[in-house]
């Protein structure tokens, strides 16, 4: 970390690869990967349907005050590989492709078995995905992909639920791109586990566009088979988003709902003997709006600018866990002057969980609502190499536990 502070400092002025002077250390600013084009053979794979990016994140983190006790600052880190097979460059069929992400969690981090915060939700999403033993390698996503024609797509197959955020301007970014707290890179929903097994379809018709998905409500990490696909239930999925511009801005708005149709463990009981338990209630589901607005667009990177996000839920609160939800917040890339590859994000999150939660567990540990606030500033030093102060304020649902504050240092290289 004492290498990344100082580089902050030799670069925070300078736009990484506007430096007139072509220098062997202006070239190393300028490449948008560490390793570059690997003497043309990166190219070559790409020009044959080949994509292959890595990268390395590691963080610093601990907490300030409150939340668990004895929680020291510790390292961790996380890897994350993609590769993508163009069917059509590879001269096989047109419109198709397969892809994997390749993930791993390691370090000190990765090795604490709770939350340090004391709350529900990890204050580290990359830390604490992909779920089970640190140090293993996990295919999180396997999927086959097709377009067809312009407009509908469809993907089939093993799918990172985090990817399907990769794009988005606040949400989503693995805890490597934007914010750290999972209720911001992929807010929990109670009916939509961190890897799914299903299809996914797409259709747009401009300015609308129409998503189907039908997949298997467990967990599917460490699953690489078809086996009980299904077995317990089935999660279906709809949205629709409008996309356009409001007072000459780019805006969206869209409405998800999803419901699953496995059986769940009434929470209100959880604390009874278990011959007075009257069994599992059958259904889950939880809908939600999101809405985004471009309030400035950067004349430095089109596209991008400072922006408002916010997104709200509704869940039936038992068996699913969550009753309402809201996260939103602002985000920016391109604002500061001469920096239009830094990036920054405020967001707010409000969990209202199920009352009958609460209640059930009341008498043992008293239990409440959660929100919390982050804040995050990433200087690209460079396109491959980012360097991101994160802070975050936690107000837990363990009520025996004090309001948390969080500070993390990351750093990300893109090889």
């Amino acid at each position: 970390m004492r290498i990344g502070v100082t580089v902050i400092f030799l670069t925070f002025g300078n736009l990484p690869g506007v430096a007139s002077a072509d220098t062997p250390q202006h070239r190393l600013c300028a490449r948008d990967r560490l390793t570059c084009d690997w003497n043309g053979s990166r190219s070559a794979l790409e020009a044959h349907g080949v994509n292959i990016d890595f990268s390395v994140t590691g963080y610093y983190q601990g907490l300030l005050s409150g939340g668990v006790d004895n929680v020291d600052f510790e390292f961790g880190g996380r890897a994350d590989g993609f590769i993508t097979l163009n069917t059509e460059k590879l001269s096989l069929w047109h419109g198709g492709g397969f892809n994997f992400h390749l993930e791993s969690r390691f370090g000190e981090l990765a090795d604490r078995p709770v939350p340090s915060s004391g709350g529900i939700w990890p204050v580290n999403a990359g830390i604490t995905t992909p779920l089970g033993d640190p140090g293993r390698l996990v295919g999180s996503s396997i999927y086959y992909s097709h377009r067809f024609g312009d407009n509908t797509s469809m993907m089939l197959g093993k799918i990172n639920a985090f990817d399907l955020l990769a794009k988005d301007p606040f949400f989503g970014g693995w805890a490597r791109d934007r914010f750290n707290n999972v209720a911001f890179v992929a807010p929990p929903s109670g009916v939509v586990p961190p890897v799914i097994m299903g299809t996914i379809i797409s259709h747009r018709f401009n300015p609308w566009s129409l998503t189907f998905m039908v997949f298997d409500p467990n967990d599917r990490t460490n699953d690489y088979g078809f086996a009980n696909l299904f077995n317990v239930g089935t999660n279906i999925s709809l949205g629709t988003t409008w996309t356009g511009k409001l007072a000459g801005r780019s805006s969206s708005l869209g409405v998800t709902g999803t419901y699953s149709t496995k059986d769940g463990a009434d929470l209100g009981q959880l604390l009874l003997p278990p011959d007075l338990k009257t069994g599992t209630l059958k259904g889950s589901y939880n809908l939600s709006v999101t809405a985004s607005h471009l309030i400035y667009e950067s004349p430095a990177v089109p596209g991008k600018g400072f922006g408002i996000y916010a997104k709200a839920a509704k869940a039936d609160g038992n068996p699913n866990p969550i009753q309402a939800s809201f996260i939103g917040g602002f985000a920016g890339q391109g604002i500061v002057s001469g920096r239009p590859l830094d990036e920054f994000g405020i967001g707010y999150y409000f969990y209202d969980l199920s009352d009958a939660l609460e209640s059930s567990v009341d008498p043992v540990i008293p239990f409440d609502d959660e929100r919390g606030l982050e804040l995050y500033y990433k200087v690209a030093m460079a396109p491959w190499f980012q360097f991101t102060v994160d802070l975050q304020w936690i107000d837990p649902a363990r009520q025996e536990f004090g309001d948390a504050w969080d500070l993390a240092l990351r750093a990300n290289i893109d090889f």
